[in-house]
């Protein structure tokens, strides 16, 4: 093909006599960063009234008594801060709690345990025998005879004495049978400390109540040097009861009946069992 075909074929663009502006893309312009509108500060408006009293410790106005906050600025006119609890460190063990009425009661303890010491020693040897006596190891004293004023058949005084609750000494007689006795002799002195009494024929309450039970008595101790040691007692209805005698070197316990429980013209006083304890001799 010839030159000529060739720009035939091309399409003439005609010159342009002014230089076009470049159109403008979207995109071309980054778009700028939103800020948030800062927040004004509203004041109160001031009263017309004027009002006097304590300023405030934040912007120094004045405020009436009747006032809890800032007219002005809100600050606490009052300081109603609470104090916070200490509470533990990191690593500290917490405290345990423990009940005071335990400590005071060992703090009493130990008040009795000095007292009664204390009284031993300045007090003299009565004071010092009762602190002994109180601290003493307890053992059963083992009557070697006994006797009584008067027994029913089959219910004879060794009955209390036997170590058995299901046997009873009787005394034979309806009513109180006061001045009716029993008595326990000691093969040799023995430091007496308690006795316990079974009072009726049971320490069971029903079987105790088929006969009248010991209600008031004279116990009567003799000792090695010919003294009588008497105590008068008063026990309950029923159940097995203790008493203290605390007499040194006895050799002779006698009860001496003075008033009962159930008292009726079918019944007699008894009593179950008399178990007396002394001093142990190891000590």
């Amino acid at each position: 093909m010839s030159d000529t075909a060739i720009r035939s074929l091309l399409v003439p663009v005609p010159e342009a006599s002014e230089p076009v502006a470049p159109a403008e893309t979207p995109g071309g312009v980054l778009p700028g960063r939103p800020e948030a509108a800062r927040p004004r500060v509203r004041r109160p408006a001031v009263p017309t009234e004027p009002e006097s009293g304590a300023p405030c410790r934040g912007c120094g106005t004045a405020n009436a008594p009747r006032r809890h906050f800032c007219r002005s600025c809100a600050t606490p006119l009052k300081d109603s801060a609470a104090t916070t609890a200490e509470g533990p460190y990191a690593g500290q063990r917490p405290r345990l709690h423990r009940d005071r009425t335990r400590w005071i009661a060992r703090a009493v303890g130990v008040a009795v345990v000095v007292g009664l010491v204390a009284g031993g020693i300045f007090g003299g040897p009565p004071a010092a025998r009762a602190v002994q006596d109180h601290f003493a190891k307890r053992v059963p004293v083992h009557p070697t005879d006994s006797s009584a004023s008067h027994a029913a058949p089959k219910q004879a005084a060794k009955l209390a004495f036997d170590g058995y609750s299901n046997t009873w000494w009787g005394t034979g007689y309806a009513g109180d049978s006061a001045g009716q006795w029993i008595q326990a002799d000691f093969g040799q002195p023995t430091d007496l400390l308690n006795l316990l009494i079974t009072p009726g024929t049971s320490p069971r309450t029903a079987q105790a109540a088929q006969q009248a039970r010991p209600m008031e008595f004279d116990l009567v101790v003799s000792d090695s040097a010919g003294k009588e040691h008497t105590m008068h007692r008063r026990i309950n209805d029923g159940g097995i009861q203790k008493i203290d005698v605390r007499v040194r070197d006895a050799v002779s316990a006698r009860l001496i009946l003075r008033s009962a429980y159930g008292v009726a013209d079918n019944r007699q006083v008894a009593i179950a069992e008399l178990e007396f304890f002394g001093r142990s001799t190891g000590q």
